[in-house]
């Protein structure tokens, strides 16, 4: 069930579409990238860029930041609300810029990126296209999109790292959707099919690893519940928690803008004992890292001075998978000043 437009009109409607779309195997969702020691992830969260911004400043920025000494990555993760309000020509100039990075770059999608000149469709399209070209040298971009299947959202597809011919890593990119105007009204969620999806992505994977769960991290833009769990029991120094980046103090805690529904995917990681981190953004001023139940639940570091923004707290997130599969966070804040 493709989520193509920006409203659901009814909990009727979107259960009809339920059996529209193609099945795939999990394999289907999967690209391989070899692994490497210490290997780093660079997040940028919230672009928010549109036609009527100045590109060239982003542009700048962005570079900016990607090219600090302590930025340096082996994959970039444009981790949802790259668009507000842009056309084609501003999505082929940001795919443009990121491919001149010389390092394989990913998207996930945020709330804002259907409010757009262009269909969801053409944005995943176009996405898949230049993945095909970085076969050949002529993309850096990382990227799948079933846009016939019959999962909920766009762009839910798994990175595996590769050593020795085995999966090392994955890396579980997911789609947290738009707005849901169904049994509520708000922000949309990761749906069940998609969670049926992850949990037969980490089974398929613990089983051609001779029954062991492989270790896994997550990217989406929307955070779960969990965020606002783990914030409160950090408040009151529960020891179920660990705090593993506080709160930077310069900064106003904004609250956790999660869906209303908890769907249960979090639960669903802490059963299946693969994933030891969520990084999500979609909350700008918000940079905290916290451990609960196993999983640290991050946010990252807002991108860009777009729609709002903490002039101190603005840059990107270095996330360094170590060899045993262990998490290390590294917080690079950047400002604009001396651009133009």
């Amino acid at each position: 069930m493709k989520n193509k437009t920006l409203f659901k009109i009814s909990p009727l409607f979107a259960l009809a579409l339920t059996s529209c779309g193609k099945s795939y195997g999990v394999k289907d969702y999967m690209i391989e990238l070899p692994w490497k020691d210490n290997y780093s992830i660079l997040q940028l969260n919230d672009i928010h860029i549109g036609i009527k911004d100045d590109l060239d400043l982003q542009f700048q920025y962005l570079e900016r930041v990607i090219k600090a000494d302590e930025a340096k990555a082996d994959l970039i993760v444009l981790n949802g609300d790259l668009f507000t309000l842009a056309n084609r020509a501003t999505a082929k100039r940001l795919f443009s810029f990121m491919d001149d990075q010389k390092v394989n770059w990913t998207v996930t999608f945020g709330n804002h990126d259907e409010q757009a000149y262009f269909s969801i469709d053409w944005l995943t399209g176009y996405l898949n296209d230049l993945n095909e070209k970085r076969a050949s040298g002529k993309s850096y971009c990382v990227f799948k999109d079933l846009q016939d299947d019959d999962i909920m959202g766009n762009g839910n597809f798994v990175i595996n790292l590769m050593k020795d011919s085995k999966v090392k890593e994955q890396i579980f990119l997911m789609d947290s959707n738009r707005y849901n105007f169904g049994e509520y009204s708000g922000y949309d969620y990761i749906h069940e099919d998609q969670i049926k999806w992850y949990e037969d992505a980490v089974k398929d994977t613990t089983t051609n690893n001779g029954g062991t769960p492989v270790k896994s991290i997550a990217f989406f833009h929307i955070p779960v519940p969990e965020f606002e769990t783990a914030w409160e029991k950090a408040k009151e120094g529960s020891s179920e928690v660990n705090v593993v980046i506080p709160q930077t103090e310069k900064s106003d805690y904004e609250g956790v803008a999660a869906p209303k529904l908890n769907t249960g995917l979090f639960d669903k990681m802490v059963e299946l004992g693969s994933t030891n981190a969520i990084f999500c953004a979609h909350d700008h001023k918000n940079n905290y890292a916290i451990e609960y139940k196993g999983i640290i639940l991050s946010y990252g570091v807002n991108s860009s001075d777009r729609v709002y923004w903490d002039s101190d707290l603005c840059g990107g997130q270095l996330n360094i998978i170590k060899d045993n599969g262990d998490i290390e966070m590294r917080q690079i804040f950047k400002s604009y000043e001396g651009l133009e």
